[in-house]
């Protein structure tokens, strides 16, 4: 009983290749880290506004989960032309006057 890994052939191409898969990600990656601390900020925000701890506790998941979730299902609905066209606005908002794309 040799190495399973020594008997099966590598595959070129597909929807497994390493390089298809992590660039494939990287977009959903992106957008969920930089939501997901928005979500979080919105919600300490609204947190603040109001007294008591436990009031405050609740705000807080509350306003934090409705945001996570509403970006979630534009992420999910919206489609892959239209996502992408928003996301290279945003991105050239961000890019410095000067650098330009290749």
């Amino acid at each position: 009983m040799g190495d399973r890994a020594e008997e099966i052939p590598p595959r070129a191409e597909g929807p497994l290749a390493p390089g298809t898969t992590l660039s494939a990600a990287v977009p959903l990656a992106l957008f969920s880290m930089t939501t997901g601390v928005f979500a979080v900020a919105a919600g300490a925000l609204a947190a603040l506004l109001v007294p008591g701890s436990m009031a405050r506790a609740l705000v807080w998941a509350v306003v934090t989960i409705v945001a996570a979730a509403g970006a979630g299902l534009w992420w999910g609905i919206t489609p892959v032309t239209e996502r992408l066209r928003v996301l290279d606005r945003a991105a050239a908002a961000v890019r410095p006057r000067g650098s330009q794309t290749r």
